[in-house]
């Protein structure tokens, strides 16, 4: 093993950093004597955020011989136990003994694979000369569970699919990210481009691919997080009806699921339809990054009992990649859209509804100013019954609930209506 190591330390020094053109919008943490975890599901571009990372240390005039990398997917390292671990600094010093007496930065991918990584992780951060970055796909990454195996000392990176502003930039639509008020030639150029967000979806490395190699590469992703992040991880033997539940999921997302239902639908094509067990299913899908619950927003046992979750899947161009087309599907699919651009803050997010039975779809709730907002999502509003549905759940949940900021997203109406809801297309929502 310790050849394998050598190995693999000894080529990212000879290689260097691959090519950084588009850095990732997000804000990176990290304090001396704790751990950042950069999280996320598979291929969002957990790496990249860490090479880029490598990239500004090297411009601030950290030597590349005082940066430890070691991808942990390696087959090189299949095997590689918690004892074996130590062999990372008795290498790195062998190789460059004076860089190794200074402060160095430690970039460990995948690590929580290895089994008892804990101790090691908590003996990096417990160093004053050691910074500890970990990047990972699993539940073991969340920041409760680093927390509690580095004794509270961990910042987490929650990384997700482009944006639609790193979209924008990314596939060389625009230089910079316009700003309001936009040309009639920019909102053109902003909405043609949300109809290809909408349809492709912001993984990176699917970007410019025809719809044939997309579509493959999607559901590629989706088998590598159900046999590498739950199948393999959970140590599940019978797959059945794990896979039909995340195919449940996939296709009734945006929508409130029990598990009663998803049982219902497992017996009744022959699956194991065991509630407990479903549930179970769920959480490792969450863990894994792929799904994201959203619960009611009540103080009461027995509404939420009868109000089940619902789910939102990570990507619009994943749903699109696992589901055939359909149009009257795109009020769910932009609500999907809407939900990950709000996710990607610091919001506490839940679904409302009012005390006539009107839902609204969105409750968010800004974890920093503690400030509320309603949030109607909708196709369009030329219907009026769309719009009165629409806009009655709205204003009983405002004045129920006390929430002054209404909003409804659609997909290209734009207007102030007289009770001032304002009602914004949802390109120019996820810019401003």
């Amino acid at each position: 093993m310790k050849n394998a190591i050598a190995e693999i330390m000894r080529e990212f020094y000879e290689e260097g950093l691959p090519e950084i053109n588009h850095p990732r919008v997000v804000e990176y943490y990290e304090k001396a004597r704790n751990a950042t975890s950069i999280i996320g599901m598979r291929r969002v571009g957990k790496t990249y955020v860490a090479f880029h990372r490598i990239q500004e240390l090297l411009g601030d005039g950290i030597p590349l011989e005082r940066i430890v990398y070691i991808n942990f997917d390696d087959e090189r390292l299949r095997g590689v136990s918690a004892n074996d671990l130590k062999l990372i600094g008795e290498i790195h010093a062998a190789m460059y003994p004076e860089a190794a007496k200074e402060k160095c930065w430690y970039f460990l991918d995948e690590l929580q694979d290895v089994e008892g990584w804990e101790l090691f992780a908590r003996r990096l951060v417990d160093s004053n000369r050691v910074q500890l970055c970990l990047t990972g796909s699993s539940a073991k990454l969340l920041s409760s569970e680093v927390a509690t195996q580095l004794r509270g000392r961990s910042l987490d990176v929650e990384i997700f699919p482009l944006s639609f502003s790193e979209f924008l930039t990314f596939n060389g639509l625009v230089k910079t990210v316009p700003q309001a008020p936009f040309s009639p030639r920019t909102a053109g150029l902003l909405r043609n481009a949300m109809i290809r967000y909408l349809e492709e979806g912001g993984f990176p490395d699917i970007q410019g691919e025809n719809l044939r190699i997309r579509n493959k590469l999607l559901q590629e992703y989706v088998n590598a997080v159900v046999y590498r992040d739950v199948i393999e991880r959970h140590e599940i033997s019978s797959t059945q009806a794990l896979r039909y539940t995340l195919d449940y999921i996939i296709h009734n997302y945006a929508r409130k699921i029990s598990t009663r239902a998803i049982s219902g639908a497992l017996r009744a094509v022959g699956a194991s339809d065991n509630r407990e067990r479903i549930s179970e299913y769920l959480q490792y899908f969450v863990n894994a990054y792929l799904i994201y619950p959203v619960s009611i927003r009540t103080d009461s046992l027995a509404v939420r009992r009868t109000n089940p979750d619902k789910f939102y899947i990570v990507d619009t161009g994943l749903i699109r990649a696992m589901t055939p087309k359909n149009d009257a599907e795109r009020g769910w699919l932009l609500e999907n859209l809407v939900f990950m651009h709000l996710r990607r803050g610091n919001n506490k997010i839940e679904y409302y509804i009012n005390k006539s039975g009107g839902e609204v779809d969105f409750l968010v709730t800004d974890q920093n100013s503690k400030s509320r907002q309603l949030i109607q999502v909708a196709w369009n509003m030329e219907k009026s019954e769309t719009s009165d549905r629409e806009l009655s759940a709205l204003c009983l949940a405002r004045d129920e609930i006390k929430v002054k900021d209404c909003l409804i997203v659609t997909w290209d109406s734009e207007t102030v209506l007289d009770d001032g809801i304002k009602v914004v297309p949802v390109w120019k929502w996820c810019l401003g």
